[in-house]
């Protein structure tokens, strides 16, 4: 087995040392390569940062941590949160979470909504699926 290795090896020499000579590639592109490493570090974070942000809202024992809570459960982002909130705020401030048993409340508030509605639309589409 190590012959037919050698073997196999030694027909590709040529190709493998000049792989290696090519090598200065990296040191052409470093500028590239770090500002790549360094934005993707960046949105890694901020991920991490939301992500927590998110948890660390739906821990709490009231009625808003409930409605953060189902916002996790429903993977609903930032803007989707965000717009809930804008919905709930009017007629169940005090009872965010309301907003996810009675698909009534968006109807209404879409219907009220001049901009906006279509977001709105997808969103009850989301939670509620019909």
């Amino acid at each position: 087995m190590n012959v037919e290795f050698n073997t196999i090896l030694a027909g590709h020499t040529n190709e493998i040392s000049e792989a290696f000579r090519n090598r200065s590639l990296l040191q052409e592109n470093w500028l590239l390569i770090s500002a790549t490493i360094v934005i993707g570090m960046v949105w890694v974070s901020l991920y991490l940062w939301e992500n927590y942000q998110v948890r660390r809202k739906a821990m709490k024992d009231t009625p808003q941590g409930l409605f953060y809570d189902l916002c996790k459960t429903n993977r609903l982002g930032r803007a989707d949160i965000n717009y809930l909130l804008k919905a709930t705020t009017e007629h169940y401030g005090d009872q965010p979470a309301m907003i996810f048993i009675d698909p009534q409340i968006l109807k209404n508030y879409i219907s009220e909504a001049s901009s906006d509605t279509r977001y709105y639309e997808k969103l009850a589409q989301r939670l509620f699926q019909k």
